[in-house]
């Protein structure tokens, strides 16, 4: 199945209310608050991906709730305070837990996934040519890798092989489906297959590898030096794609330390008929650094603030092509934008 990274936000827009379901209770009672915990102990124990965390995750759940700290609070609340005592027992920014009843009506009788992906243009935002011939291209979120979102995404790809350099913007990208990412990683690759990353799955003991392939619609951008633009906000799935070209030497990472979350999950695991939970059953694991960034966050090449990632990345783009440029009259031009993007934006040497 496809490999999701979910954030919370993205949890929250797939669990929303379906119509049909019965009247939420004013609060959640003792026997539903311990039936939810010890549903996520028998989870926990099954699948969470570090097993040695596990003892400690269960007894912060069992004291928090010995103690009160979930007593008399509504649905969403007290998915709210689970959650929460999950990520700070873990540090695992991972962890949710939704107030999320099964519904009473059929899955058919809801707005199509599909129909919501096209409106939200399968996570593709802006696509715009900077000064320079730079292209500029928005990454809000990896979809599920489907025929309607790879069509989508080999088109705004290809286009980028008219640009000189390329920046691509993850800085409010908070994850998504693993080969989606790989299948966008292709067009910045020539054809033979390059290992990107694996993903390690404690609950079956198997491991994943996803690979660029060897074919993609359209063309490719491989020779054309890239950049992408982070921050604090990008997260699992866009880290991971962060770190795999940052370490294959293919990309410069710029602006803020990421998230800081390698985990991934396999999506809502069900509780009880009113609760659900994101439980992290997977661990990246780099094929070059046999490791990952969990905790840390992918550090940037060229650090500066996330919002002046762009000009800082355009103009080190604008300075490489400078330097490449055979075409006399283009790089007067280049030159000249270069010296006027210069006055405001400093930018630092990368640091690798």
């Amino acid at each position: 199945m496809p490999t999701m990274r979910y954030t919370l936000l993205f949890v929250f827009a797939l669990t929303a209310t379906v119509l049909g379901q019965s009247a939420t209770p004013a609060t959640v009672e003792k026997p539903e608050r311990e039936s939810v915990i010890e549903a996520l102990a028998a989870k926990l124990s099954a699948g969470y991906v570090l097993p040695d965390a596990v003892g400690r995750i269960i007894q912060a759940l069992r004291s928090a709730n010995s103690a009160g700290e979930y007593d008399g609070k509504a649905p969403n609340e007290f998915a709210d305070a689970i959650g929460r005592t999950l990520r700070n027992a873990s540090h695992d920014k991972h962890f949710a837990v939704f107030y999320d009843p099964a519904p009473t009506v059929s899955p058919e009788a809801a707005t199509p996934a599909v129909e919501h992906r096209e409106r939200l243009n399968f996570g593709f935002g802006k696509l715009e040519r900077l000064r320079g011939n730079v292209g500029y291209l928005e990454l809000v979120n990896f979809s599920d890798l489907r025929q309607q979102s790879a069509d989508t995404a080999s088109a705004l790809l290809s286009t980028l092989a008219n640009f000189d350099a390329i920046i691509l913007d993850l800085r409010r990208n908070g994850g998504g489906n693993t080969p989606m990412a790989a299948f966008i990683a292709t067009y910045f690759f020539d054809a033979p297959p390059v290992h990107l990353t694996d993903i390690y799955w404690r609950d079956t003991n198997q491991t994943s590898q996803f690979w660029t392939t060897s074919f993609v619609p359209g063309r490719r951008s491989a020779r054309q030096p890239l950049y992408i633009l982070t921050s604090a906000s990008t997260f699992s799935g866009a880290e991971d794609f962060c770190y795999s070209l940052q370490n294959l030497k293919r990309a410069l990472v710029v602006g803020e330390t990421t998230g800081g979350g390698a985990h991934s999950s396999r999506g809502p695991q069900r509780l009880t008929p009113a609760f659900t939970a994101i439980i992290p059953v997977g661990r990246s694991i780099s094929p070059i650094t046999r490791t990952n960034w969990e905790g840390t966050g992918v550090t940037p090449d060229i650090p500066t603030s996330a919002d002046a990632s762009l000009s800082v990345a355009h103009l080190h783009a604008l300075r490489s092509l400078l330097e490449r440029e055979t075409d006399r009259q283009w790089k007067q031009g280049l030159q000249q934008l270069a010296d006027d993007l210069s006055k405001s934006v400093s930018v630092p040497a990368p640091q690798r």
